[in-house]
Formats: C-alpha cells, structure tokens, sequence
C-alpha cells in the first residue's frame, strides 16, 4: 500500500468484552482506499466481534473508529451505512421474496406522483447497475430462486448502489465452489480499482493471500501482525495464528482390518434427488461425498440422516437390520447422528446455552424419574468442551455468542455424547480455522478408529483427500465415480467432479 493513499477507514484502541471476558483487546486497524485488507485469526480470536463493531452492528466498549474523517465511539447500522460501510455476510441478509431490483434498491425506491414505486425505473437502473458490475441477473426474478452465489452478487451490488466506500465481506467464499469464487475474486478487484476499501474475512488462507494487499491476524482478541500479501506465505500466518508452528492438515489413514457391511443402500432413489443408488459401507469407514451443487450428495446425506423420506424408495439396513427412518429422531434411536452445513437453522438452538444444546440428542441417559439432573449435564458439557477445545469453557453461555468454528464444535459434541454408530455431516469443517480443522479431523478418525462409520459431505478438495478412506463423486443423483484419496490431488478431484464420466458406478 502506498503511504500517500488515504485511509478509507481508521480504527484506533478499540476494546470489547463479553460477561467479563475480554473479545478484542486494545486494536488497532486501518484500510486504504483501494485496498482488499484480509483479517484472519483462529475461532473466536475476535474477528466476527470486529466486523460488528465497524458495521455498527455492536458498540466497542472504548476506542474510535474514524470514517471519512470523522471519529465515531460507535456506530449504528444506519450511521455505519450513512458513513459508506456495507457488509455482506456468508448468508446474505436479503429478503427472498422480494425480486433482484427490489432488493437492491430497498429503501430508497425510485418513485412517481403520490410516492407510487416506480418499477420500471428500478428494474432499469439496477439491470444497468448490474451490467457495471459485469453481473449478468434477471432483475425482475423473485431472488429466493437463486443460489447463494447470486445471493452475494445482490448484496455486493446493494453496496454499490448505497455508495458504500468500505465493503466488509464475511467468510464470502464458504458456501461457493471454485468458480463462483473466481467471479467473486475478478468482482472484488474491480471494486477495489474503483477505490472500495474491501476488508475480506477468511479462513482459507490460500485465498487470503491471493485476494488480499494486506492482512492482520488477530489471535485471542489482539492483533499480533499486519503483513503484506505479496511477502506473506501460508505456513507463516499459520505459525502467527495459533501461536505456535502447526503442519498444514495432512492425511492420517491408518490401516485398518476389513470390517462387514454396517451400512448397505440398494436402489435408493428420493425425491429428494437421488436416482438408484447402491452403497455399501462397512463398519469403520470414512466416505467422502462431492460433487457440484445439486449432485446429490447433500440429498444422499439427508437420506441417511433421516432428514429426508419424502418418497424414498428402494431399501436400506443398518447392521444388518432394515433401517427406514421416517424422521430424524427415529435414526437417532438407531445411532446415527446427522451434523448439518445449516447449524443455526437446522442444528443448534441458538437461544439455548453449550450444556443444553450437547444433551439434546440424549437427555434420558441425563434423567432420573424424568428429572434432568443439571450437574451432571454441566459436567458433560465441561468434560466435551475440553475434548473438543470449545471455547469458552462456559456451559451456560449461549452459543449464539460462540464464534462458528466453536459452534460447529458443539455440534460435534452433542453427536459424541449420543454415542452414535454413524456420523452423517455436511462440510464438517466449514468456516473453522486450521487448527480446529486438524482436531475436527482427529476426532472423527478417532470415532472410525473406535468402530463408528463416518459418511460426510465437502466441497474442500484437500479435506477429502485428508480425511476419506473413499471419496464418491455423485452427479444427477448417482454415484458416478468412487475414488482412492491415494496419491489424489485437488486438481484430479476438481477435474473428476467437473467432468462427467461415461460410466456410473451405481
């Protein structure tokens, strides 16, 4: 960054603490306009608490943040976006409803005589505005009909049309395969040429450093280095993030005996997705299910977890015993336990706190009479989050207030308390840091190690060559390829996911 270059944005001491616990510690920070700043850190090292804070989402307890020239003690949503700083988080918070043109121009509709909305007018101006952006959408499209990719294109364009001179981008590329993230790249350069300041949150390192000018890593609420992406390498903001030198992941497949079939799928198809699939799994095993979006290994998953058995037909056993759950908490009884991709919508009560949400799934065994006996659920909760290194160790913090990485964690440890037999998650790892990706990983080999089968669900190349013992790429609703992670790399697995194969292995 060129020192002469103004400061879009300045942050200076600012300090934030939750029920007594320090969240960020006496931060410093500043983006140039122009700039795409990476902030990076471990699960709860204060990244989520920061955007908030420079959003106007939450107040700092001290410090400033100076916008345009002028100091704020903290901001409001409306100040922040009268100020120009626009976010868009991973999951975009648009109204579905409503169309493309309507959502960008939300607030602030062109109107006729009599304050009458204008639809023309907006239709135009923002299928003009999209054609700026290289954005080919149909505005007049209810945007409920498109995928999150799309999703985020709105967001960033509703930025642009408020003017915002600072766009804070949150974990952008978490649910996106390899080439929406690419457009989303090309997207965030042109906007930085543009002279947008961009602040890119990000786990994915590797693109971090291909995206970012600058990057500050924080590690437990403080900033420990800004360092300049072109001189920056992996390992060394691994090494600055957990504090200490950490291998990248790498694979751990131990050699284990054959094992009979646990879990065996013949001619399963759903309306869900799924066309004639046959499966076998044995005892032990780590499967990894791909493919492109809508594949069907998400539909294969649901399945299985007992999410979905909307016309399910063919048949399935489970140790040698038919297994049809007709709900999730039949396949519960059964020992399988499903950890969703959607953990605030679909998997943890966010208004409960870490000890309840980890008992849900087996309370009897925490009951006498029918009375929940509360020490001993807050000695599990206790005793799961240092296996599982959560934190906070708080068992009765309530995990909306857990960073995602910590609540993907105890996700998983509701799912080990069960005691299940066969694990069922979609992208395990998703939006963690490296070094609670490696303990996610060693978990789940130390379940396969202990008899339990593992089925899960990626669209992380490296983490399914790590983790699977197979990886089965499905397409259409069909198995169309099975690999060995052996001797695999990305680049194979991107192009056997990409291309379709003239056989099915079904």
């Amino acid at each position: 960054m060129n020192s002469a270059t103004p400061l879009a944005i300045q942050v200076q001491s600012v300090t934030k603490s939750f029920l007594g616990q320090r969240a960020l510690d006496d931060i410093d920070f500043e983006v140039a306009r122009g700039e795409v700043h990476g902030l990076v850190g471990k699960n709860g090292a204060g990244k989520s608490t920061f955007m908030k804070i420079l959003s106007g989402a939450q107040p700092p307890d001290s410090g400033q943040i100076i916008v345009g020239g002028k100091a704020f003690t903290a901001l409001n949503p409306a100040e922040g976006r009268a100020a120009g700083i626009a976010i868009v988080y991973q999951n975009p918070e648009l109204h579905l409803d409503l169309t493309v043109a309507a959502n960008i121009f939300l607030g602030a509709e062109p109107r006729k005589a009599f304050g009458i909305i204008d639809e023309k007018a907006m239709s135009r101006q923002a299928a003009e505005l999209l054609a700026r952006l290289g954005l080919n959408l149909p505005v007049d499209k209810r945007l409920g009909d498109f995928d999150i990719a799309d999703r985020q294109q709105v967001a960033i364009a509703k930025a642009v049309r408020e003017k915002a001179h600072v766009l804070l981008l949150d974990e952008p590329t978490a649910a996106l395969n390899k080439a929406q993230a690419e457009f989303l790249f090309n997207l965030i350069r042109d906007l930085a040429k543009q002279g947008m300041a961009i602040v890119y949150v990000s786990h994915h390192l590797d693109e971090v450093l291909e995206i970012s000018d600058r990057i500050t890593v924080l590690r437990n609420g403080r900033k420990v280095a800004v360092v300049e992406g072109r001189s920056a390498d992996k390992d060394g903001l691994i090494s600055m993030i957990v504090g200490r030198t950490l291998d990248a992941v790498e694979t751990h497949r131990s050699e284990r005996p054959k094992a009979d079939p646990f879990l065996v799928l013949d001619a399963v198809s759903s309306d869900g997705g799924l066309d004639d699939v046959s499966l076998t799994v044995a005892k032990g095993e780590i499967i990894g299910l791909t493919g492109l979006i809508g594949g069907g290994a998400n539909a294969l998953a649901a399945v299985i977890g007992g999410l979905d058995h909307r016309h399910v037909a063919g048949n399935m056993t489970l140790n040698g015993q038919p297994y049809a759950p007709r709900a999730v908490r039949e396949a519960i009884a059964r020992g399988v336990l499903f950890i969703p991709e959607d953990m605030r919508g679909r998997g943890l009560v966010m208004s409960l706190s870490i000890a309840k949400n980890i008992s849900l799934a087996a309370l009897k065994s925490l009951s006498k009479l029918g009375w929940l006996k509360l020490a001993k659920e807050t000695g599990v909760a206790t005793e799961m989050s240092e296996r599982l290194d959560l934190n906070p160790r708080a068992p009765s913090r309530e995990v909306r207030f857990l960073s995602g990485g910590n609540q993907r964690k105890a996700l998983l440890g509701r799912a080990i308390f069960a005691d299940g037999e066969l694990f069922v998650l979609e992208e395990p790892t998703q939006g963690v840091d490296v070094e609670s990706q490696r303990q996610i990983h060693d978990h789940l080999r130390s379940l396969a190690a202990k008899g339990a089968t593992v089925v899960f669900v990626s669209t992380d190349l490296e983490e399914l060559i790590a983790l699977a013992d197979r990886i089965l790429v499905l397409r259409g609703g069909r198995i169309e390829q099975q690999l060995s992670p052996d001797g695999l790399d990305p680049q194979q697995l991107l192009a056997a996911i990409q291309t379709q194969s003239t056989r099915s292995l079904n």
